[in-house]
């Protein structure tokens, strides 16, 4: 059968983190020095995920990561003012931003999350078109009874904290409709008079589940509590709920610019659920220095098969073959 050994994936995440430990005892006997941490902050949707990730390799005698959730744009902020070693973010950086980094960033998606239209109206089974969900979320609709629901007043939940979410959701809506006015962004001026403000994912969650009529935009993986999700139509006329399946179907679709940020937000694709975002890791391209290996295998561990298995299990979205190829591509860029 040839020389090739084939590893199961608890072996292969055991050998990076093998590894890592290896590259950061030089000369020192010790694994993890404090000298050889990491820092890293980011969004709070995935940040479960991430502390376990960590807190596994450093546990197995790995880099230690000194990860703190706070929220996609403060991690930009924190990566352009070089405060930090990695920051995870759930929208991508702009070319103005990334030009203010002398080191160079490298831009690496490592999972995707689903965003659903959320909402607690008892008896309803809701589906929405594009045009209705831009008209849900603009305001234009008021009364559930226009949605083809028992009569009653419409409370449209919108974060209140600059977000990432915020920043994929908007633009899916532009995509979607000529009528959406609002533009996209991280942060929006909601202009409905039926607006509620809450902060973080959870803060979405909590106000769904308080308020009866209302409905609101919220990573998929945060929901339980009997909050339902809307079927949205997708690019192909199909009206699909959020879920692994409709999700890992959009990222089949998804077209990917130079700095593997998504530049397609409605791809017809059949089967696909039509607002997916990527989340992305971002380290420096250059000015590492002894770091630069450490940095890298963290990110390696980040793609490896059994870390993606995991993100699954908790409702995220695991990246396809062919996205894990691009990004593991360029994790060869950090130190560069």
């Amino acid at each position: 059968m040839g020389g090739t050994l084939l590893l199961e994936p608890s072996m292969l995440f055991a050998r990076q983190v093998l590894r890592l430990c290896t590259l950061l005892a030089v000369g020192t006997g010790v694994c993890a020095s404090t000298e050889s941490s990491l820092t890293s902050v980011g969004a709070s949707l995935p940040a479960r995920l991430y502390s376990e990730w960590f807190a596994r390799g450093a546990n197995s005698g790995g880099v230690k990561i000194q990860h703190r959730s706070v929220g996609s744009v403060s991690a930009r902020w924190a990566l352009i003012r070089q405060t930090v070693d990695l920051a995870v973010s759930t929208a991508p950086m702009q070319p103005r931003d990334l030009a203010k980094v002398r080191r160079g960033v490298v831009q690496i998606p490592v999972l995707a999350e689903a965003i659903a239209f959320a909402y607690n109206q008892p008896g309803c089974d809701l589906k929405l078109t594009q045009k209705q969900a831009v008209q849900v979320a603009s305001g234009m609709i008021t009364d559930w009874e226009q949605l083809g629901c028992k009569p009653g007043a419409v409370s449209w939940v919108h974060r209140s904290d600059p977000s990432g979410i915020t920043n994929a959701f908007t633009l899916s809506m532009q995509a979607f409709s000529s009528q959406w006015s609002l533009g996209t962004g991280t942060l929006i001026r909601w202009q409905a008079d039926n607006a509620l403000a809450a902060k973080g994912n959870s803060g979405v969650v909590a106000a769904l589940q308080n308020k009866r009529g209302a409905i609101g935009y919220v990573g998929a993986s945060m929901l339980g509590g009997g909050i339902r999700t809307a079927a949205l139509e997708n690019g192909s006329g199909e009206f699909i709920q959020p879920d692994g399946i409709s999700a890992a179907a959009y990222l089949k679709g998804m077209q990917l610019d130079s700095n593997l940020a998504g530049i397609d937000h409605n791809p017809s694709v059949d089967g696909s659920y039509p607002i997916v975002t990527l989340i992305w890791v971002l380290a420096y391209r250059s000015g590492n220095g002894i770091k630069t290996e450490a940095i890298r295998d963290t990110v390696d561990v980040m793609l490896s098969r059994q870390a993606q298995s995991r993100a699954e299990q908790l409702g995220l979205i695991p990246l396809n073959d062919e996205l894990l190829s691009k990004s593991r591509a360029v994790v060869e860029w950090i130190g560069q």
